[in-house]
């Protein structure tokens, strides 16, 4: 752009960049509604989202500086060359979305995606209400007041600091990709598989069943002893099976989590949906552990390991794990050393008493 630029020169161009980015998309639905007109030679759409993230934030940061409100009347040149430079950024980021749409990518990845994007554009909002604000001829000399008080540049740097916020969130997601997000939320699976482990085994060490009383409201009579409150053996050996079950489960999770960040699978565009599935599965897994387990405590003296509930919860548990394995498989394909620990794990885990009990 030649020089010469007014304050109208940057209210056009901030008008341009709501009309263009931020007014059509405003929410996820309007993202996917994006259509591909960009082809990528020798490169992905992951590899140049890094770059597009680090790209954007060094504009945003630069459009932080020469937009100080003490300072635009003399910059307004160099604020509107600036915000072109910021808004072409960005049209390429918005040109680069709908390569991510076309079911090649895990839905678990897209929705992280369409958040931090959003989250940029809110950032982007932002800027261009306080960017408007210095182009207010009447405002002009309050603002430049204004930037001498001690919070100004706090109230000024909100929306940068929420744009680098957002391209930093991308990029971490570009260098992450389908798996490595995936093994940072199975990280957090088995972490709380590893909550009801503890759980569990804090319940063995002294196995009394839960108080229909909790908050000792009612008087003990005289000849209430501790032992009533026991728990019986059909329930401790129960717990202690489901005990081995968990550990097992815990390993199940672990091991995949260790493969997946030491291997390079290839062509993992085409297991987009099985990704996705297996990301569904594992917090199935975690989430019906924690029920299991709360269920068998909450029976109390009326424990039964037949009961209902606790078979239906075990049998929709287990075949989250079969269709956790099945992918599993499929993700390996044909290589008999990835596929081996997975063999072994099915085996041993599913000839275990529990299992066999509640598979009838």
């Amino acid at each position: 752009m030649a020089d010469g630029f007014t304050r109208e020169h940057v209210k056009s161009l901030i008008s341009t960049v709501r009309t263009d980015f931020l007014n059509p998309f405003s929410t996820r639905e309007q993202l996917h509604l994006l259509q591909p007109n960009v082809n990528l030679v020798d490169s992905d759409p992951l590899s140049e989202l890094q770059k597009l993230s680090q790209i954007i934030k060094a504009h945003s940061t630069k459009v932080g500086i020469v937009f100080n409100p003490s300072k635009f009347n003399d910059n307004v040149d160099a604020a509107c060359n600036e915000l072109q430079q910021f808004s072409n950024s960005v049209f390429f980021l918005v040109s680069l979305l709908p390569l991510f749409y076309k079911g090649k990518y895990p839905d678990y990845l897209i929705d992280e995606l369409d958040s931090y994007v959003l989250g940029l554009f809110n950032g982007i909002s932002g800027m261009c209400d306080e960017i408007e604000k210095l182009t207010q001829g009447e405002e002009l000399e309050a603002v430049s007041n204004l930037a001498e008080s001690p919070d100004a540049d706090g109230v000024r740097l909100i929306s940068v600091g929420k744009m680098w916020a957002s391209c930093d969130s991308l990029s971490g997601l570009a260098k992450q990709g389908s798996f490595g997000l995936l093994d940072s939320k199975i990280r957090t699976s088995i972490k709380l598989l590893n909550d009801t482990l503890l759980e569990v085994e804090d319940w063995l060490l002294d196995p009394q069943l839960e108080s229909d009383d909790p908050f000792g409201l009612d008087e003990v009579s005289e000849g209430e002893s501790g032992d009533e409150r026991a728990a019986s053996d059909d329930m401790i050996e129960f717990v202690k099976q489901w005990q081995t079950n968990l550990k097992m489960i815990k390993l199940l999770l672990s091991s995949f989590s260790k493969s997946i960040t030491s291997h390079e699978y290839k062509n993992t565009e085409k297991y987009a949906s099985q990704l996705s599935k297996l990301n569904r599965m594992h917090k199935l897994v975690a989430e019906k552990v924690d029920e299991l387990i709360s269920t068998i405590f909450m029976l109390g003296a009326d424990f039964d390991k037949e009961d209902e509930e606790l078979c239906d919860i075990t049998q929709a548990l287990n075949s989250s794990l079969k269709s956790i394995l099945q992918i599993i498989r499929t993700l390996n394909g044909t290589d008999p050393k990835r596929g081996k620990w997975v063999d072994v794990w099915e085996g041993k885990y599913f000839d275990s008493y529990s299992v066999r009990e509640s598979l009838g």
